[in-house]
């Protein structure tokens, strides 16, 4: 059974169960700023493994693309050693480049990688801001946020200068550029041409060893709950999917309070009354740091002295994209992946990334043979399943050999995960049940956005609901504000409303646009005084509210109190279509269903205001499709059989079965689909750096599929 999570006020505020509503103790162990709980950790932990990196021991281009052959150890930073990196970098920044000032901007331009936090801390001493722009933002988005914020430094992967070297002439304030690796020559004389100057990290004759020779006096901010823009941490561009991206100032103090919530012992997602991080614990950075959520973990990582080591997405496991699999003579090449040398006890990933984990993991045990496949396999699963319903994890029973099974896909990320943690897009209920008992650890979803520091929600250890992030933290609160338009409001705990047939239903919740307050509520959005946007000034206006004294953040996402005080997101404002008859699509709400179909791997709902049904693109779970297709008699590649009017049928079948079995009203359902056989990815830009579906770009892409299963009206 669901254990009571939040309570809910009689001014309707959701407030984490453990709380006193409207207390909070204020920042970890009393520290100021983000560089002073590093400080305090190497106190406690100087002497244990702080961050390790594997090294590439060889490159090679395969079928056009750059794979490897990885170390097989990682190699770390004590403590003590980490942050005397940082010290160094730190004082060696502010002398190479004397015209800083504390609050000046510094952008890290960089993929996840042990420098790129070492750079902020370094920064954070000297009380600059870490201004972020990911890494697949583009050319208009980088030279938008480092003119926009300022920037006088940007921290820059080597192989990054290229975009810099682009648009270095459009710079207004950028004069000196760090590179985290060694710079091509040719990069070096073109920055230089337009007035650039060009530092390298390390080397004898880096900014490291610089400040190194000569030590520098720690600046760094002071955390205050006063919004007054002078102990900003972070200035961090969002994805977006159309426009300019925003920069959102999130303070020292906002980040500290998340940072103690989320390590509290009281705190919902606390294991056996245990922060599930804690110095024992081991985590794997592969996300990108230029978003909040890799950037929260980890800064609440090093506050507790756990062990960190750095992977990246395409390495994760020994089957991933960027792993080399045979060698230059096509021998197999035996190589494990990051998860499973480092042995994580969390693992924190978006839900398209774990799809893709079970994805691979149902292709595994789908060459096993039938027999095994149906005593073993699915039989375990589905005793899983019920003993998640009663709250237990993983098998409960005489399973000795589906175990054994399990046991193997469990040491694809290393055999000691403790909790998998999803955020950034709902998580289906069947693939939260089934990766539960596979990995025989709990898996929950947790709810937050840039300007709320991520961590806003998380459900609690000890509880198995599904589809709800949780009850707020202790850092936040949650309050749902009417939506009419909607069909949304916070009487309908009490009021019945009309279904789609016209007959009365009580929804027994309070539901309503999710407003967030507390004090990790970002300061806002950045705006440059001499040159201020009108859009981001309304939003400043209209995103950030007042009611009842509290100050709120107004997501734009639809939620609902469950009886037991967790918070559902069920729909966003923006992803709702209203088609032609008046019924509301939540295009989301169709995805989420839609994963569940066998041969699906990512898919995107369609819909016109014009049409009384919506459509899906679909990129197929290609090994099941091709065994869909043997079975009707049809060859060929990808391409052709994503194009054969037979398997597109079956496809469709399937996927309409599902989404019934989901129980979508029957206008909520794909009539038409279309087999994409190009996987969307950030690296071809159908997908945010944190695995958003780009809607825009998508159709714009496939017009011409969709055009043909869905005309536009003449």
């Amino acid at each position: 059974m669901p254990v009571q999570a939040g309570n809910v006020d009689k001014n309707g505020v959701l407030w984490n169960g453990n709380q006193e509503v409207g207390t909070f103790s204020g920042p970890h162990k009393g520290c100021s700023n983000l560089y002073e709980t590093l400080v305090k950790s190497v106190a406690e932990n100087g002497s244990k493994e702080a961050a390790g990196i594997r090294t590439i021991v060889e490159t090679r281009k395969v079928g056009g693309f750059e794979k490897y052959r990885m170390s097989r150890d990682f190699q770390y930073l004590t403590y003590t050693e980490y942050l005397k990196e940082v010290d160094n970098l730190g004082s060696g920044l502010v002398q190479a480049v004397p015209s800083l000032e504390p609050n000046d901007t510094v952008v890290i331009y960089a993929e996840t990688s042990r420098p790129w936090m070492i750079s902020a801390y370094a920064c954070w001493r000297q009380g600059l801001v870490v201004g972020t722009i990911y890494a697949t933002l583009g050319e208009e988005g980088a030279l938008f946020g480092i003119n926009q914020s300022r920037c006088k430094v940007v921290i820059a992967d080597a192989k990054l200068l290229k975009v810099l070297v682009k648009i270095a002439g459009q710079l207004k304030h950028l004069k000196d550029v760090i590179t985290i690796t060694e710079p091509s020559a040719e990069a070096v004389e073109s920055l230089k041409k337009v007035g650039m100057n060009i530092h390298v990290m390390e080397g004898a004759d880096g900014v490291i060893a610089r400040g190194a020779k000569t030590p520098a006096e720690a600046t760094p901010a002071k955390a205050t709950p006063a919004r007054d823009g002078k102990d900003t941490a972070v200035l961090m561009y969002t994805s977006g999917t159309t426009g300019n991206p925003k920069g959102v100032l999130i303070s020292h103090y906002s980040i500290l309070c998340n940072l103690t919530a989320t390590l509290s012992p009281k705190s919902a997602i606390a294991l056996d009354g245990r922060p599930f991080l804690r110095g024992d614990s081991t985590y794997l950075a592969y996300l990108p740091l230029a978003h909040i959520m890799e950037l929260a973990v980890e800064v609440t990582c090093f506050a507790v002295g756990c062990k960190i080591g750095y992977g990246s997405l395409g390495t994760i496991t020994a089957a991933s994209i960027k792993m080399l699999q045979e060698d230059q003579a096509g021998n197999k090449i035996t190589q494990l992946g990051d998860a499973a040398l480092l042995g994580p006890t969390l693992f924190v990933a978006a839900p398209a990334v774990l799809d893709k984990v079970l994805v691979g993991i149902k292709n595994k045990f789908a060459a096993l043979p039938s027999f095994i496949q149906k005593l073993c396999i699915e039989a375990a699963i589905e005793n899983g399943k019920q003993n998640y319903d009663k709250g237990g994890v993983g098998c409960h029973g005489s399973y000795f050999i589906s175990n054994l099974i399990f046991k193997k896909a469990q040491k694809l990320l290393g055999g000691k995960v403790e909790m998998m943690l999803t955020g950034s897009a709902p998580l289906g209920v069947e693939v939260q049940k089934y990766v539960q008992t596979v990995f025989n650890c709990r898996v929950r979803q947790g709810y937050g956005l840039t300007e709320t520091c991520a961590g806003t929600c998380i459900t609690g250890a000890a509880d198995n609901s599904t589809s709800c992030v949780g009850p707020p933290q202790w850092s936040a609160c949650i309050k749902l504000r009417d939506w009419p338009e909607g069909g949304y409001q916070n009487a309908d705990l009490d009021t019945p409303i009309k279904d789609a047939k016209g007959n009365e239903v009580l929804i027994g919740m309070r539901r309503g646009e999710v407003l967030i307050g507390g004090p990790s509520v970002c300061d806002g959005y950045l705006v440059d005084p001499s040159d201020p946007d009108p859009d981001i000034v309304k939003k400043n206006k209209e995103d950030f509210v007042t009611i009842d004294g509290a100050r709120y953040f107004c997501t734009g996402d639809v939620g609902q109190y469950t009886a037991t005080g967790n918070l559902m997101i069920i729909d966003r404002k923006k992803d709702l279509v209203k088609l032609a008859m008046g019924e509301y699509v939540a295009l989301s709400k169709v995805e989420n269903a839609l994963k569940a179909c066998q041969y699906t791997q990512l898919p995107m709902v369609y819909a016109m205001g014009s049409k009384d049904h919506c459509i899906a693109l679909i990129c197929p779970n290609v090994v099941n499709l091709k065994k869909l297709a043997a079975s009707l008699g049809v060859e060929g590649e990808l391409g052709a059989l994503c194009k054969n009017e037979a398997v597109i049928a079956a496809v469709l079948k399937d996927a309409m079965g599902t989404c019934t079995a989901a129980k979508l009203a029957k206008f909520e359902i794909p009539t038409k689909i279309v087999l994409i056989d190009d996987l969307w990815t950030p690296e071809n830009d159908m997908l945010t750096a944190v695995q958003k579906l780009k809607r825009r770009e998508i159709v714009a892409k496939h017009q011409s599929e969709i055009d043909k299963v869905y005309p536009p009206e003449k």
